[in-house]
């Protein structure tokens, strides 16, 4: 018994040890390669391909990541199948078999990595055919984005077969590709002929245009796919073809305010009963309020308001405006009214917008200080020096040049002078104004060479947002230009229908042409930017 312990004790100290002699030891340097491709059925560029299964197998445990996702196999045609993993070896099993005489290419993104540490097998493609060539047609391009001509990374380019009646709308691509971060993308071993060809922002991340949330590019012409395709250029725009929407009214005594679900490009209202007269309105910040003012031509009464977004959908409203309630406070009292400046410094000779609480008359002859602490620099003459905007909610003055050491000045508004229409009294903190250590303005001027007869050139901030344009003129200059750097873009109207076309809902009639000067231009203070060539 003593000997059988013994031996027990013994097999059992060798089983620990025997474990303890495979596990993986702790620390060491973390595992950063990725995974290598050993062997693959079938293999690259094979032909005669037959079977339903399609195996890889690497030089470490492999798991799929995301696969069904990641995997793009091309052509599309539709045929399901089950991804498997064994320790190293991944296997696609197909519901049915391959297509006949069909080259097929796979590739597998970022869909596989390695069990440790993720790693990503890269660049991993495999292309075969189940006839007895592979096909050799090739196509390569870039996706921009039509308005900036800014790359769009990640776009989803998909190619149909121009006799097939697959769309992008309700089809998945027969075959499809992905730009890199530069834009481009390129497509091999495909089958010559002729193809349909678009780029799309697929935020559903479903390979189908059903979203007008969605960016669309397209050709109004196929492309013809062969083993020297030139390169094609795809331009994405927002395709919107839903009305603006009215989505709440805000009544006040001195003003009815109309809040829309998106930016209004144009917008209008007038009394029903004296449709040839206007009433005066302002737009928020944000493009998507109006604000309607109570006037002697207007104090309430049935109105039509027309709004028009962006992509030039109309919406029309009859409403019943009544100016009731309380007086507005958007703002308390008054403020300097945000305009497209960058640093918030303003220059000699650069217009100072006030927006006030609510429409007012003008009383005193110098209703604006400028003060340096406590020390008087400048007043103001109305209305010499100060305008007061037709909604009477805006004062607006040139900044005279201020000689003085500090920086930070303020403006004082003078209540006994600046009067509302109705209510009580306004009450106003001092302004904080920042000066500018620059002063002055600058402009760019140019010259345009083209056979274009018809064409609008814009005048953009680094943000693509238009500050001024200028159509059909072939010398172009943008004056009083605050210090900055700015873009241009030129609108081309090919069909000289006196606008440029916004693109077809239905992606067949052509986009009209975008150029933009290839660079930002910086403009300075007291200097003018000329000679600037656009030849389009």
């Amino acid at each position: 018994m003593k000997i059988y312990s013994l031996l027990l004790t013994a097999a059992a100290a060798l089983g620990i040890c025997s474990c303890a002699s495979i596990s993986s030891p702790d620390g060491g340097p973390k595992d950063l390669a990725a995974p290598i491709l050993v062997s693959s059925s079938p293999k690259s560029q094979q032909l005669n391909v037959t079977g339903k299964t399609i195996s890889l197998t690497f030089n470490e445990l492999i798991q799929a990541k995301n696969l069904t996702r990641e995997l793009l196999i091309t052509p599309n045609t539709g045929n399901k199948y089950e991804v498997k993993t064994d320790k190293e070896t991944i296997t696609l099993e197909f519901e049915e078999p391959l297509q006949e005489n069909t080259t097929y290419t796979l590739n597998f993104r970022e869909g596989l990595t390695d069990i440790t540490e993720s790693n990503v097998a890269q660049g991993l493609k495999l292309a075969f055919s189940t006839g007895t060539f592979i096909d050799s047609s090739k196509v390569a391009g870039t996706v921009v984005e039509l308005l900036t001509q800014e790359p769009e990374i990640g776009a989803i380019v998909a190619l149909y077969p121009a006799a097939d009646t697959l769309n992008i709308r309700e089809d998945l691509p027969y075959y499809q590709a992905q730009a890199d971060s530069s834009g481009s993308f390129f497509f091999e071993n495909i089958k010559e002929g002729d193809y349909r060809m678009y780029a799309l922002i697929d935020k559903n991340k479903n390979s189908k245009y059903d979203n007008e949330n969605e960016k669309i590019g397209y050709l109004s012409t196929t492309v013809h796919v062969s083993p020297t395709t030139e390169p094609v250029k795809l331009q994405t725009v927002r395709i919107d073809t839903k009305k603006p929407i009215l989505l709440r009214r805000e009544n006040y005594t001195d003003r009815f305010i109309a809040n829309y679900n998106e930016g209004i490009q144009t917008f209008s209202a007038r009394p029903l009963e004296q449709p040839t007269d206007s009433i005066y309105f302002k737009p928020g910040i944000d493009g998507k309020a109006f604000q309607l003012f109570k006037t002697q031509t207007f104090a309430g009464g049935k109105a039509i308001l027309s709004a028009v977004d962006t992509a030039g959908n109309m919406a029309i409203d009859t409403l019943q405006i009544e100016f009731t309630g309380k007086r507005a406070q958007l703002i308390k009292g008054a403020q300097l009214k945000v305009t497209n400046k960058s640093d918030g410094d303003y220059s000699a000779g650069q217009t100072v917008t006030i927006e006030l609480e609510t429409p007012v008359n003008i009383t005193g002859t110098e209703p604006i200080s400028i003060m340096a602490d406590s020390v008087l620099l400048q007043k103001l003459k109305y209305p010499e020096e100060i305008t007061l905007d037709p909604s009477k909610t805006e004062l607006r003055f040139q900044l005279p040049a201020i000689k003085s050491n500090n920086r930070q000045l303020s403006l004082l508004l003078d209540s006994t002078a600046i009067v509302p229409l109705q209510g009580e009294a306004l009450k106003f903190k001092a302004l904080p104004i920042a000066i500018s250590e620059t002063s002055g303005t600058g402009s760019i001027k140019g010259m345009v060479n083209t056979e274009e007869t018809s064409f609008i050139v814009q005048l953009l901030n680094m943000d693509y947002v238009p500050i001024a344009e200028i159509a059909n003129k072939k010398k172009f200059a943008f004056p009083k230009l605050e210090p900055g750097q700015y873009r241009i873009r030129v609108l081309v109207d090919e069909n000289k229908n006196g606008s440029w076309d916004k693109p077809d809902p239905e992606l067949k009639k052509p986009m009209e042409q975008v150029y933009f000067y290839p660079q930002p231009i910086d403009v300075r203070a007291n200097w003018d930017v000329e000679d600037i060539k656009l030849e389009f």
